[in-house]
């Protein structure tokens, strides 16, 4: 198996994220889903397997660290347990070391292996998101994600600049939060964007826009 192989996922794949029983309860019910659902399992610590059997879509599943964004639970606890279940799973770049058991568990399974990096405060320069994206080839991630906070359009560029030029390597997931995160995760899907997520209800970070507001848009 190569140690790239690329996951199949569909064109443009539009992601729901899940974060709260009542989203969870929406997901169950809806008559269009989205391609996937990701299990924020940080903020679900009490999730039971028995409730994804109405879910139907493929699973991403993540516990996002504390200073990504994530609640304080046991992450690894939390991630053995749904593995397997999940089609793909999401592990930051700077929890490799913490959870190299579960990226090798699902490396195992044949689990899709996403590697994360999230920076909610600023968009680094170019040459440090070419870094990162260098060290997540190095782990044998299938897909690299970054979301960082855009508030201006040099910001933007560059994220653009960056998944214009690695998403041809392999498959790559790009976003922003701040003020011009709608703008990013429009435009960006359309740049070759792997996936897009939007929140079932209730956006997590400003800059977010929910399914429902990214249906109101064509395309969606």
């Amino acid at each position: 198996m190569s140690a790239h192989r690329r996951v199949k996922i569909p064109a443009r794949a539009l992601v729901g994220v899940i974060a709260s029983k009542d989203e969870l309860r929406l997901a169950t019910r809806m008559r269009a889903p989205p391609d996937f659902f990701e299990l924020r399992l940080d903020h679900l610590p009490n999730l039971h397997e028995s409730q994804l059997s109405r879910l139907r879509r493929p699973l991403i599943i993540t516990a996002r660290h504390p200073a990504e964004g994530g609640k304080r639970c046991n992450r690894k606890n939390l991630l053995c347990k749904f593995l397997p279940s999940a089609k793909l799973v999401d592990i930051e770049l700077r929890s490799m070391r913490e959870l190299r058991d579960v990226w090798t568990e699902a490396r195992r399974l044949g689990i899709g292996r996403i590697c994360s990096v999230h920076d909610f405060k600023r968009t680094p320069e170019l040459p440090f998101l070419r870094k990162q994206f260098s060290r997540s080839r190095e782990v044998n991630a299938n897909v690299f994600k970054l979301v960082t906070r855009a508030d201006s359009l040099r910001d933007l560029l560059t994220l653009f600049e960056f998944l214009w030029t690695k998403s041809s390597v392999m498959p790559v997931c790009v976003m922003a939060v701040g003020k011009f995160g709608p703008m990013s995760r429009l435009l960006f899907r359309e740049a070759g964007s792997a996936f897009l997520y939007a929140p079932l209800r209730h956006a997590l970070y400003d800059g977010q826009l929910t399914l429902q507001q990214l249906r109101g848009h064509r395309d969606f």
